[in-house]
């Protein structure tokens, strides 16, 4: 007999035995058989990494998906929920749902890397219940089960956006030949503590000063970790008719939230070289900021800000021993005159030094502040001083002062306190509707209204006050007068301008049920009309029957008594509210 016999008469055996098996577990004929359990696969789902959720960005949740059944799992889809929320569109956050994963394998797994966004126009920082669910099917293409991971997630509205600050370039040559090439290092920092920066590109420009002797005059590293500087090695050489020492260089980078092009991010450097072609300017040395340039440029409350001073020795003889200071501005108060600074410099006082300044060179130095969280939201003056000598040591009391201006912002934060709008009222009849808030930022709030806007007519719709003071309360107060039965939609709209000059909009949107009045009731003899007479059947008064203010209360004393029962409740609320908000603010 073949192999190819063989093989058959093999395969024909196991035919027959598996139609045993099948024979002795297979109900009667036209009974169903439920398999679903047998083919159902089992997964499990974890959160594997997590970026910060920060107000008005998009930050990333990858989770890991495993299939630890024998089972093969089909069309894998992605939702999410908030916990407590039953809509995920009523909280902070939208994602974009990632591509459907086909198929996995039995024992395998699969990743599902999820981009969410905050909304903007969320105002405060809180901390949410993330729940990711991944959807799958069996080979039968039914539904296998829902499976869940969850998370904590808190808004801030700290920004964490890495930036790559230039520290310093250094001259590797002790005697540098500027005609025929020279060395030089420049420092960079990845100044974020959150983000390491990846694929890092720099580009460097002579400026029409240098060359870049180097293969290419751009150059890359794979990653640059937290907090960490590293260095860049160029090689240069001067051209011909050189004017200065500066150079330019493009940075950049990819990181977890996003990507910064080389042509968004270019800096003016100088090189610490001698300018031989430029005459001495004068016998005395003389030491100026050239500029200066901050990390952020928003610069909140809290935050931690890289400040970048580029130093130049205007003139052609070098200077030595130079001693750069940061001093604190002198505040005008009723007791008097006070210093103080919210700049507090972090691993470093706030004086540095510098061994020497070569003749017309610019030198870069970087200082890392923390801004005090309870600075109040204006533009700071930062005194600093630099004292020299020049390169003889001859003259060791060279000064100059300058100022460093930094402004600072806090976050502008309305809290509301109280907010009463019925869900229900009487077709002509005014509803009140009343609401108390704070302002609870360290910020005054400028241009404040409140309106009240739907599909019905009010009273008092609008409040404006020209600005809302730190730590302020008020109150607002309106009716609401619909006219026809049925469902009135509306909103109270809190319109505010924060410390940037920014318009901010907080909106509380609601619904009513307005039903019809109560018919008048018959009277002995008619109608009870419009003066609460009893009218007789040919419309006129019946003797006996109740005229005036009393007959009007009795005609009308349904929707009289709820209407005073509506505004004495919402009298007594905002008392109560009231007293509560000035025993809070008192302590």
């Amino acid at each position: 007999m073949t192999n190819l016999g063989k093989k058959g008469s093999a395969w024909a055996a196991m035919a027959m035995m598996v139609m045993m098996l099948l024979s002795l577990s297979l109900p009667a004929y036209g009974a169903q058989v439920d398999v679903t359990d047998s083919i159902n696969p089992i997964l499990t789902m974890e959160v594997t990494r997590q970026d910060p959720a920060v107000i008005g960005e998009e930050f990333t949740v990858v989770y890991t998906i495993k299939n630890i059944s024998n089972k093969p799992a089909f069309n894998l889809s992605f939702d999410a929920a908030i916990e407590g929320i039953s809509d995920f569109t009523e909280g902070p956050f939208t994602f974009t749902p990632p591509e459907t994963i086909t198929m996995l394998d039995e024992g395998g797994t699969a990743t599902l890397s999820v981009k969410f966004a905050v909304d903007a126009e969320t105002s405060t920082e809180k901390t949410y219940r993330l729940i990711g669910r991944v959807l799958c099917q069996n080979a039968m293409m039914q539904n296998c089960g829902t499976y869940t991971a969850m998370s904590s997630v808190s808004t801030s509205f700290t920004s964490v956006k890495p930036t790559l600050t230039i520290q310093d370039i250094i001259l590797l040559d002790q005697a540098p030949d500027v005609l025929n090439g020279f060395n030089i290092r420049i420092m960079v920092k990845n100044s974020s503590l959150l983000y390491d920066l990846r694929n890092v590109q720099f580009l460097l420009d002579g400026n029409k000063n240098f060359e870049v002797m180097d293969i290419s005059n751009k150059k890359e590293l794979a990653k640059i970790y937290t907090n960490d500087t590293v260095g860049i090695d160029f090689r240069l050489r001067e051209l011909e008719g050189r004017t200065s020492n500066s150079i330019k260089l493009s940075t950049g980078y990819s990181y977890a939230n996003g990507t910064v092009a080389l042509a968004d991010n270019i800096e003016e450097l100088f090189i610490p070289l001698p300018t031989d072609s430029v005459a001495s300017n004068g016998a005395i040395p003389r030491v100026i900021i050239k500029k200066y340039t901050l990390s952020k440029d928003q610069v909140l409350a809290g935050d931690r800000i890289d400040l970048s001073l580029a130093i130049e020795n205007t003139n052609q003889k070098p200077v030595r021993n130079i001693l750069i200071s940061f001093g604190v501005q002198d505040i005008q108060t009723d007791t008097g005159t006070s210093s103080t600074t919210v700049f507090s410099p972090v691993n470093s006082s706030n004086t540095f030094h510098l061994d020497q300044i070569e003749g017309k060179t610019t030198v870069s130095k970087t200082i890392t502040f923390f801004v005090d969280p309870s600075a109040a939201a204006k533009t700071y003056i930062v005194p600093v001083v630099i004292k020299y000598e020049d390169d003889k040591g001859t003259k060791t009391d060279l000064s100059v002062s300058d100022n460093v201006n930094i402004p600072v912002t806090q976050q502008a934060k309305l809290q509301i306190m109280t907010l009463n709008i019925p869900t229900e009222g009487f077709a002509g009849q005014p509803i009140p509707v009343t609401a108390e808030f704070a302002n609870a930022g360290k910020v005054d709030l400028t241009e404040f209204t409140v309106s009240l806007e739907g599909n019905f007519e009010a009273q008092d719709a609008s409040m404006y006050l020209a600005k809302l003071a730190i730590g302020a309360t008020n109150s607002y107060a309106g009716m609401i007068i619909p006219m026809e039965e049925g469902t009135i939609q509306g909103k109270l709209i809190f319109t505010y301008t924060d410390n940037n000059n920014q318009s901010v909009t907080d909106e509380h949107p609601f619904s009513m049920n307005v039903m019809a009045m109560t018919e008048p009731e018959m009277g002995e003899g008619g109608m009870i009309g419009p003066d609460g007479e009893i009218l007789g059947p040919d419309g006129l008064p019946i003797d006996g029957g109740s005229t005036g203010i009393l007959g009007a209360f009795k005609a009308h004393w349904l929707p009289i008594v709820l209407s005073l029962a509506i505004l004495g409740e919402a009298y007594y609320i905002l008392r109560i509210k009231r007293k509560a908000k000035e025993e809070f603010f008192d302590e």
